[in-house]
């Protein structure tokens, strides 16, 4: 998005949560994304792809499956996101209708640690502010790995 944003190019809106964490994403510089938790089959993971993942890409009908060895979400059905927060499939996209999102934000550079916080903390407000939702804000790291959703 800063690519796009950066060459004069316009970000469209797409539904009220996917455009509230975009702004964050924007107004941060770091990569946002959600998926609806009810869409999932077990639990997700953060975890390297074996490469036989089935991913069908958001706007897309056809699998085209994560690299060996790629970072991925996923859950028992497949890829949910490949490359890190990057590429989403469809299958678990955020859409009007949700109503159970997973938000993420994702920090590789710990002297940036700050801005993170306030970043979980300004997309929580702006949540509970204009869309009336509840917000539960957990932070993974090596030290802590696992959360229940």
């Amino acid at each position: 998005m800063l690519k796009r944003i950066s060459k004069g190019e316009h970000i469209g809106t797409i539904n009220p949560l996917v455009d509230i964490y975009n702004s964050i994403s924007l107004r941060y510089a770091l990569p946002c994304g959600g998926e609806d938790i009810d869409k999932f089959v077990g639990d997700i993971r953060l975890t390297t792809a074996s490469g036989n993942e089935r991913f069908v890409p958001l706007g897309s009908n056809e699998n085209l499956p994560p690299y060996e060895g790629e970072v991925i979400y996923k859950d028992d059905e497949g890829a949910i996101v490949r490359c890190w927060n990057w590429r989403e499939s469809g299958r678990t996209m955020l859409t009007e209708e949700t109503t159970n999102a997973f938000l993420c934000i994702e920090l590789v550079d710990t002297s940036r640690l700050k801005e993170f916080e306030n970043a979980l903390k300004d997309l929580s407000t702006l949540i509970t502010e204009n869309l009336g939702g509840t917000c539960k804000i957990s932070i993974l790291d090596v030290k802590n790995k696992e959360i229940g959703i």
